[in-house]
């Protein structure tokens, strides 16, 4: 009997649709199924995607196990063929979706057990479709696929599952933030550099040591130790305001810290941090000082004398966070931030 193939192995047209599929994010992807599927077309303009599930799928312990549910069957459901080519591709992301899913579930199980990032197994997206083969996916169409694609814990914690492809090197820095994190000292590199020898068995240079800090924005000894904020806050880098590398902050939860380019006096010492906030969305946050409308005047006035950088870090609980930082800052320096009125974001 002779083996049919499907449009989707030889068809060029359909492999380039296929890649746009995959990297749809998850709103548009629904939005896209309903239409090209049973012909169904939103009443109220965009205001139809608000009923869209924020995360691909959910976890649950049941029977003392981490279960999948997903958050909305239309992403796990496998559509009639319409003679067309298209419910073909959206039967295509469907499976591979759930397929991927499942296999991070094995393969990363300690990190989904305990939310601790210092437990993601390092892997490639190479690694992963040979552990996992399946017959449409490869490392490019992976790679396409994963970053639309978040799951919310057991724990609440939403955790996009590009997050779980992690290089050697950020698996150790990891581990590095870690230890910096539980230790009452500020450790230096050379000691972090002891103690992962000693209770690790891991030997890493001091200066690779140094290259993992820096990729997760943690700074040395002598910045940390005059630092105002607690430890396990890992700031990224500065990013210069009205940069274009403004396109590249995550438009997700956080806190952020707008920075002078001179130092600015406080009864306690001197610091160039000039304001704190937080925002559900950091990339629009930040993009509006971008904008040049500033309408906090405090603000305003250091943007109009010189540079302005800014950084931030990734927190769902942002608004708490943003009191503990804007707390610690009063406490080290003697009051708020120049641009800070009292407590609370904008």
């Amino acid at each position: 009997m002779k083996k049919t193939s499907s449009p989707l192995d030889g068809s060029t047209l359909a492999k380039i649709t296929l890649a746009r599929i995959l990297e749809m994010p998850l709103d548009k992807y629904i939005h896209f199924m309903e239409k090209k599927t049973i012909g169904w077309h939103p009443q109220g303009g965009d205001n139809h995607r608000d009923m869209y599930p924020p995360v691909y799928g959910r976890l649950v312990v049941e029977d003392g196990r981490l279960e999948f549910q997903s958050a909305d069957e239309r992403l796990v459901r496998q559509y009639p063929d319409q003679g067309t080519v298209v419910p073909k591709l959206i039967n295509t992301r469907n499976e591979i979706s759930l397929h991927v899913v499942r296999g991070l579930l094995e393969v990363q199980r300690a990190f989904w057990e305990t939310g601790r990032e210092s437990d993601i197994k390092p892997m490639t997206m190479k690694q992963f479709s040979a552990l996992f083969p399946h017959r449409f996916l490869d490392p490019s169409r992976l790679s396409r696929l994963v970053s639309t694609l978040s799951l919310q814990t057991h724990n609440k914690e939403i955790v996009n599952l590009r997050k779980l492809f992690a290089s050697r090197r950020m698996h150790f820095a990891h581990i590095i933030k870690e230890i910096i994190a539980e230790s009452d000292a500020v450790l230096t590199d050379i000691e972090i550099q002891a103690i992962l020898r000693k209770e690790y068995r891991v030997a890493l240079s001091a200066r690779t040591i140094c290259n993992c800090r820096k990729a997760l924005g943690i700074p040395n000894s002598r910045e940390r130790s005059a630092a105002y904020y607690p430890e396990h806050i890992s700031f990224s880098s500065y990013v210069a305001l009205f940069s274009r590398q403004m396109s590249t902050i995550p438009a997700e939860a956080g806190i952020y810290e707008l920075s002078a380019s001179a130092e600015v006096s406080y009864p306690h010492g001197a610091s160039q941090v000039i304001y704190i906030g937080a925002s559900k969305n950091l990339r629009r946050r930040i993009s509006s000082y971008g904008s040049g409308e500033i309408k906090n005047l405090r603000i305003s006035d250091f943007a109009h004398s010189g540079k302005l950088s800014i950084r931030f870090h990734l927190t769902n609980r942002h608004l708490e966070v943003e009191k503990v930082l804007l707390k610690a800052f009063k406490c080290h320096y003697g009051e708020l931030p120049r641009g800070n009125t009292i407590g609370g974001s904008e």
